[in-house]
């Protein structure tokens, strides 16, 4: 007893690692809450306006947020020794939450869920550049695990592929433009994860939020004077309160993470499908077809699958 008793500090250790990994997963799920709130908001706003117009403003409203918590921590805390990977990040980083909010907008006929199931598929692109461009091994089970996960992308945009037995399921696979843009966005987003990695080592998470939107700001400019719209305060309030719940969501997620465990959290975080059928059945009365489900799922076990060979072969005694 004495050996795991007060006086050795297990049981502490044991109950703060817990409350981390409880009140991560509490934020995590406001994380998720919020996220579904900026996309349904993105999607009724393309209604009456241009989804780039609503991409500047979330940037630039993200920026101004993010503004006071750098004040707070030193704004020398923003130096960096590698500023051409922060504007690579940011290229990468801008594409792709802009064709997020065009791929979710009225422009297409993509719904909530399919969106996110679709956003799902970042890890697999991580882990893809991660071996492609980083040269990071990756071992013939996580590869297979990749193989499973682009299948069940596959099944969610192109079901038809899987019916090719019956006359026109080729013709009728399902697959529209507003698929791409979800692919190219996760695809981008996942180009800017990866080098996130890099520049986490010498820049605090809400410098390299504050960096994000300030690029990203930069770079939407010119486009705001092509997609102009005049905005009733209505929608400029909607547009604000897009942009808060689209910050507070990243600032969730980053908090989430900084004080639980990354194994224990991901998982939460695919708590965004459910939540956002909720939001496309309550305001649009949509229900994600099955093939949607069965591709979710089975990109979520792929992804479950790689983070475990990862983990195991970084602890292979664990």
């Amino acid at each position: 007893m004495s050996d795991k008793g007060e006086g050795s500090g297990y049981e502490q250790v044991n109950r703060t690692g817990l409350s981390g990994n409880l009140r991560g997963a509490f934020v995590m799920v406001l994380s998720g809450v919020g996220f579904t709130f900026y996309l349904l908001l993105n999607k009724l706003l393309s209604a009456d306006v241009h989804p780039v117009f609503l991409a500047f403003w979330r940037a630039f409203f993200g920026m101004t947020m993010a503004l006071p918590f750098v004040a707070a921590i030193g704004f020398d805390k923003m130096k960096t020794k590698r500023p051409w990977l922060l504007i690579w990040r940011s290229l990468f980083g801008t594409l792709g939450f802009t064709l997020a909010i065009v791929a979710v907008s009225d422009f297409f006929m993509l719904t909530l869920a399919q969106f996110n199931a679709i956003s799902f598929t970042r890890p697999l692109f991580v882990t893809l550049l991660a071996a492609l461009a980083l040269r990071e091994f990756v071992g013939p089970h996580r590869w297979a695990a990749l193989i499973v996960g682009f299948l069940g992308v596959l099944i969610m945009v192109m079901p038809g592929l899987f019916f090719f037995w019956q006359p026109g399921a080729l013709d009728m696979s399902g697959f529209d433009l507003g698929s791409l843009v979800a692919l190219i966005s996760a695809f981008s987003l996942a180009a800017a994860i990866v080098m996130v990695k890099f520049l986490s080592a010498e820049l605090p998470a809400m410098v390299l939020l504050l960096y994000a939107n300030m690029f990203s700001s930069i770079l939407l400019a010119p486009f705001l004077y092509v997609f102009w719209h005049e905005v009733s305060l209505q929608d400029w309030m909607l547009i604000l309160a897009m942009s808060a719940f689209g910050f507070a969501s990243q600032f969730c997620f980053i908090y989430a993470m900084s004080i639980g465990d990354a194994s224990f959290l991901s998982p939460i975080d695919y708590l965004r499908l459910p939540m956002s059928a909720v939001a496309d059945f309550w305001v649009f009365r949509l229900i994600p077809g099955v093939s949607v489900w069965v591709g979710a799922a089975i990109i979520v076990v792929s992804t479950f699958y790689i983070g475990w060979r990862e983990r195991r072969s970084a602890n292979p005694k664990s």
